[in-house]
């Protein structure tokens, strides 16, 4: 064979070798673009599995955030012996299960025994009705205890029983009588006549118990004004829905003098407690969103406040001038906040556990691990809890910080497998990314672990937005923030919120203005006792009127 046929022979197989090199290359890129096609799909599968178990859980299951103690003991205690600290921990710290879950009779690593949880105990038998209510006695006699032949009987004992009855509740039309008086043959001298009792809102036809039975009403029962209508309706009196909304609008530009002042105190607290929550704002063609935020101040005020937007400036302009510890999640409305106010951050566990909850239907085991350092955290907290707050601080410090040292380094090993946009991942990342404001209660024993007081001071009106669907307009929503913040710090401390109202707006109109303090609900037990208080209640006819039970 000459030179040039094998030649031509291998320009054909080379060409036969680069079209099979170019067709291998070819079904090696699709075969790398199938695997990847398949992987998306795995995870999209799995995504929507997990959110599929979410909206099963959010429908059918239960809300809380409960697992089984012994599940997240067994997952912590693997894990903290794979990382060689067991004794350690075991020894410096409580379980994570509750203490009633131990052996009976089992003491604590300090010889002390452990505190019984307290549990509710069900009464049994027929309950004994309150000593407060008012009697009204009836007397069943026999028939042969009534005619000629009761003459014949004795008395030797009676058999009671109890019931609890219902009587409507009762509005009253109060007559104001003021006689004119002139002296005999001296005209000069004038018309004497006592001066007209001042009401809460000038001219208005309710007086201050009615004002503040709508506004609990609505405001603390969730009972819309249209509800309220009809309720006065079946009673025989006839209220506009746009009389009592006239009545709320006065009666809380009146009370918002309190809410106000209470705002300024609740600046001078320790920590402050943040949350938000959406509202739905009524307007022309489709209703806008506003929001609400919720302000616990220690154990003194709970204030709202409404925004029509979800930005920063409003967390900012809440607490201009605040010095101490803002708690909340980690929002990124708040970073305006800590960078220009001189607020100290403070991160909230039970976030951090939310996001390792909702991961346990897609990695139980590293999930479970989680909790279970967690759990250890809220256990030292439980045990600590009775302490002095220096005290506290030292107790925290010494048997928390080996429980954060080992979940840190669980943390930053687990972060280089898991995947970042898992739930696992995520929750990971949110935890490290976290960590000095998650820390930051090692400092004060008096800061708390979560946020959740403000959550569920927030039920409030996501209870109410269930009733009442949207708020009129933006100044409706400020009636509202005046309102549910004078109810629910009442609640905080133990008062009755319709005698409060009543008793603040028969105040207000001529308290001094540098007072209003005093009539807040954190000073109003004490405000009751001062003389000057009960006189200027007593004075009045409102509260004799009001507290007047209904003739039997």
């Amino acid at each position: 064979m000459t030179n040039p046929e094998l030649e031509a022979k291998v320009v054909v197989l080379e060409s036969r070798l680069a079209g099979a090199s170019r067709e291998r290359d070819k079904l090696s890129h699709e075969r790398d673009k199938f695997r990847h096609e398949r992987d998306e799909y795995r995870k999209l599968y799995e995504l929507a599995s997990i959110e599929l178990e979410r909206f099963r859980r959010h429908i059918f299951g239960r809300k809380a955030e409960q697992i089984d103690p012994a599940q997240t003991q067994l997952a912590f205690t693997a894990v903290v012996e794979a990382l060689g600290g067991l004794e350690r921990l075991s020894e410096q710290t409580p379980d994570a299960a509750p203490p009633s879950d131990r052996p009976s009779g089992e003491k604590l690593p300090d010889g002390k025994k452990p505190k019984q949880k307290d549990r509710k105990v069900t009464p049994h038998g027929r309950q004994i009705l309150p000593e407060h209510l008012p009697v009204h006695e009836i007397e069943l006699l026999p028939p042969e205890a009534k005619g000629e032949g009761a003459a014949s009987l004795v008395r030797i004992g009676e058999e009671v029983s109890e019931t609890l009855e219902w009587r409507p509740a009762s509005l009253v039309r109060v007559r104001v009588i003021r006689p004119k008086f002139a002296t005999k043959g001296k005209p000069e001298e004038g018309v004497r006549v006592e001066p007209a009792p001042e009401a809460p809102i000038p001219r208005c036809m309710a007086g201050p118990g009615l004002i503040a039975h709508v506004i609990v009403s609505k405001y603390g029962n969730s009972l819309p004004l249209h509800r309220q209508e009809r309720i006065f309706e079946r009673e025989g009196v006839s209220l506009a829905r746009s009389t009592l909304c006239n009545w709320v609008g006065a009666s809380t530009g009146l009370l918002k003098y309190v809410v106000d002042a209470m705002l300024v105190d609740a600046k001078t607290a320790h920590c402050i407690a943040m949350d938000a929550t959406g509202v739905l704002v009524q307007a022309k063609e489709k209703c806008r969103r506003g929001y609400f935020w919720v302000l616990v101040a220690d154990q003194d005020h709970v204030l709202f406040r409404f925004t029509p937007r979800h930005t920063q400036d409003g967390p900012r302009e809440f607490l201009r001038g605040y010095k101490g510890y803002v708690l909340a999640d980690a929002h990124n409305v708040y970073e305006l906040l800590y960078r220009t106010e001189d607020v100290t951050e403070v991160g909230c566990w039970a976030h951090c556990r939310r996001g390792f909850f909702k991961s346990l239907s897609s990695d139980k085991e590293r999930a479970l691990a989680a909790l279970g350092f967690i759990g250890k955290l809220y256990a030292i907290d439980a045990e600590t809890k009775e302490l002095p707050p220096a005290r506290r601080t030292e107790e925290r410090r010494r048997l928390a910080t080996p429980v954060l040292e080992a979940f840190r380094i669980w943390l930053d090993v687990e972060a280089l497998v898991a995947l970042p946009k898992s739930p696992i991942g995520q929750a990971i990342g949110y935890a490290r990314n976290q960590w000095a404001p998650l820390t930051r209660f090692l400092d004060d024993g008096r800061l708390r672990l979560d946020n959740n007081g403000s959550e569920l001071e927030l039920r409030r009106q996501a209870v109410g937005r269930k009733n009442w669907l949207f708020v009129g307009s933006d100044e409706g929503a400020e009636w509202n923030t005046i309102a549910v913040s004078l109810i629910a710090s009442c609640q905080l401390h133990g008062i009755e919120p319709w005698a409060y109202l009543r008793d603040v707006l028969i105040l207000l109109p001529d308290w001094p203005r540098d007072r209003v303090l005093e009539l807040s609900p954190k000073h109003w037990k004490q405000t009751l006792e001062q003389t000057d208080a009960r006189e200027r209640l007593d004075r009045g006819i409102w509260r004799r009127i009001s507290s007047t039970p209904p003739s039997s």
